[in-house]
């Protein structure tokens, strides 16, 4: 099968949360309308603010979205901030201007607003937790100050990234769901593919565990589309980026 290029792998990644984010409870029965919601990524090197947008219609009780606009915050990631934090929140405020503009007024208290930091924040907090406790809580005082409905900023552990990331993959390969001739939902009938993501230092291999196998204990859970899902994701030491590097450079001086 072929694969899918790493740009879209870690943009789609975030659709993934606002997919497992999005409960029955958050969208009336009526009238059909057009709901929105908001995903910061704090990723390693930059920040980016996703807007995403969904209708009532839902396929087996899970909400289906798609991407509205996406804004990158100038300047580095959030960890580069750990020691000057208030800057990261303010780092935020064009992006969040942004999304004031393009959603409408009479939604922004209904739109859900999420911040999700991922690897550098995992190893800040790691080596100085109380620098990691600290961002979080000036980026929650900035996020609370905003008119969007603020549900939380955290750091994803490494499973619960792979897993956003698997989802999203097989939601934009339309194996959970596909539409037919007609426009209408319907299941995809196809299984689920495996995800290979390669970072800086190491890789992860995320797979959907098989029924009758018995799920590893680091393994996700995951309920979409009516149906159950157990996502395990083996990591890679030593097989990232900078070692692929590293070897090739080896084999051309040799």
């Amino acid at each position: 099968r072929e694969l899918l290029p790493p740009w879209l792998v870690i943009i789609a990644g975030l659709t993934g949360i606002v997919l497992l984010c999005i409960s029955t409870k958050d969208v009336p029965i009526t009238p059909l309308r057009t709901k929105y919601g908001i995903v910061l990524d704090a990723g390693p090197s930059r920040t980016i603010l996703f807007i995403y947008q969904w209708t009532t219609t839902k396929a087996n009780k899970t909400g289906v979205i798609t991407e509205c606009s996406s804004c990158s915050v100038q300047g580095p990631g959030v960890s580069s901030y750990s020691n000057s934090p208030q800057k990261a929140g303010k780092s935020l405020e064009q992006c969040l201007n942004r999304a004031q503009r393009e959603i409408p007024a009479e939604q922004h208290s209904q739109t859900p607003l999420y911040l999700g930091a991922t690897a550098s924040m995992r190893e800040l907090n790691l080596t100085h937790p109380t620098l990691s406790d600290g961002l979080l809580a000036a980026l929650t005082v900035a996020l609370k100050s905003s008119p969007f409905d603020f549900q939380g900023a955290q750091i994803l552990s490494s499973p619960d990234e792979e897993a956003f990331n698997w989802v999203a993959v097989n939601y934009v390969l339309e194996n959970f769901f596909k539409y037919d001739w007609q426009g209408q939902l319907v299941p995809s009938g196809k299984g689920m593919a495996g995800v290979l993501s390669v970072g800086r230092t190491s890789a992860q291999l995320t797979s959907k565990v098989e029924e009758g196998n018995q799920a590893p204990k680091e393994g996700v859970r995951l309920q979409l589309y009516g149906q159950t899902h157990n996502v395990y994701t083996h990591h890679c030491p030593c097989h990232g980026r900078e070692q692929l590097r590293s070897r090739l450079l080896s084999m051309l001086i040799q």
